[in-house]
């Protein structure tokens, strides 16, 4: 075992009446949600429902590599009990799927358990324990800890989990006095989104509009910039007014888009959700363009309060932009490509074994050794290697999401043209061109 952590959940305190347990409106009934840090090598996660006087139970999770084990542990004295579980559902009202195979331990003792044994990291599970006629769902959330890493916070989804007399939907939505379509309280996609996210807001943790995200530690620089016009030099415009003229993947030719928040984000969230609300599908099909899926894997860390969030973008971050930027991921390095073949690009989904980086400090012009990770990408000297796989060059490597502070120091003319000069940073992370020197060391 790499790692472990536990937390006690009271699952007694919190009465609920009148809901079929074994549907999802149940576990998303929550009457409390049960978030916990503990420890210095790891991360528990979960929320319960439970009626008065109902099972009391906590969970523990054990790193077994590529996947984490998942134990509940409660007090059964005098047996009688009984536990299944399920994972995440896809369909919004479908019943969880209860099943059973679990590993028991201790049945009709104080130290009763039951194991997951082959828990995947960053989804959903309930348990559901049941004894003397009384139930209690736990939802567990395992994460990627080891030995060396601090504590990681949750990829919990920010616009849903919501109980069925919430009042949030008047948040966004009003029923007679909407300024936009779906009955929005705002005129535009971009001041709805900011009404939360901008810089005068109080209601989240992201700042988009500034690029920066609430810490412990106070507000930090974001992940993905700076979106506001005032706070950038690059970015990408979605203000709802903006076309933008360019080649969509799958579009018909000559179509001019509107680009949103909505473009790359869902609105609502659900049991399912992709890291930060990204969607899956990117720009869904109607008379101008066709849609396209992409399938990826990411999620923010906290460790260290005094840095901010770090990134983990284990999978499809080129897909994802290139629903857009078609041409990017079609590039080598060595020949041209890309529908604008003139060019060369810069291979993207590419092992680091490509190009050198720094394995040394302070770095040097060095291959990699396993384990590496890119300059751009690299964290804190504490996080252990090899808990993540940033070994390849992405579009998020060099980029920002939303935009960037950076600054060129001068702006002169593309060669052969005099259409054009380079003025701005492209979101790019670095000032200048120190991307590329970060990786290609002179």
């Amino acid at each position: 075992m790499l790692g472990s952590t536990e937390q006690n959940v009271n699952l007694s305190k919190t009465p609920v009446k009148g809901i079929k347990i074994d549907l999802l409106k149940a576990v998303l009934s929550v009457a409390g949600l049960l978030f916990g840090i503990f420890g210095m090598i790891g991360l528990s996660i979960h929320s319960a429902y439970a009626g008065a006087d109902s099972p009391e139970a906590y969970v523990r999770y054990e790193n077994n590599g590529s996947f984490v084990a998942i134990t509940v542990y409660w007090d059964d004295t005098g047996g009688g009990s009984s536990i299944s579980w399920a994972n995440d559902v896809t369909v919004s009202g479908t019943a969880l799927n209860w099943q059973t195979g679990l590993t028991l331990r201790g049945q009709g003792t104080a130290a009763a358990s039951a194991t997951l044994s082959n828990g995947e990291k960053y989804k959903n599970y309930y348990f559901k324990l049941t004894k003397g006629g009384k139930s209690s769902i736990i939802r567990a959330f395992p994460v990627d800890f080891d030995a060396s890493a601090g504590p990681r916070y949750q990829n919990d989804y920010a616009h849903g989990n919501y109980q069925p007399g919430t009042a949030m939907c008047a948040a966004c939505h009003v029923t007679h006095a909407g300024l936009k379509a779906y009955l929005l309280t705002q005129a535009t996609y971009y001041e709805l989104c900011l009404f939360c996210h901008g810089t005068a807001a109080t209601q989240s943790k992201y700042d988009v509009q500034s690029g920066k995200v609430k810490t412990a530690d106070g507000w930090k620089d974001s992940l993905a910039g700076p979106i506001g016009t005032d706070y950038g030099t690059s970015k990408h415009n979605v203000d709802d007014r903006s076309n933008v003229d360019t080649t969509v993947y799958g579009s018909a030719p000559g179509k001019i888009l509107t680009f949103t928040c909505l473009s790359c984000h869902k609105a609502h969230g659900g049991t399912n959700d992709n890291y930060r609300l990204l969607r899956d599908v990117i720009y869904p099909s109607n008379d101008k363009f066709i849609a396209t899926t992409v399938s990826y894997t990411a999620y923010a860390v906290v460790k260290d309060q005094t840095v901010g969030e770090e990134v983990y973008m284990v999978s499809g971050n080129t897909e994802f932009c290139t629903a857009c930027h078609l041409d990017y991921d079609d590039g080598n390095a060595k020949e041209r490509g890309g529908t604008y073949s003139m060019y060369y690009r810069h291979p993207v989904t590419v092992g680091s074994k490509v190009y050198s980086v720094y394995s040394t400090s302070p770095p040097k012009n060095l291959y990699p050794k396993p384990g590496d990770k890119l300059p751009l990408q690299a964290s804190a000297s504490s996080e252990s290697i090899g808990a993540d796989k940033r070994t390849a060059v992405v579009c998020s490597t060099c980029h920002y999401a939303h935009g960037t502070y950076k600054q060129f120091n001068v702006g002169y003319p593309r060669p052969g043209s005099t259409r054009e000069w380079v003025t701005n940073q492209k979101m790019l992370r670095l000032d200048n061109y120190a991307v590329c020197e970060s990786c290609h060391k002179k």
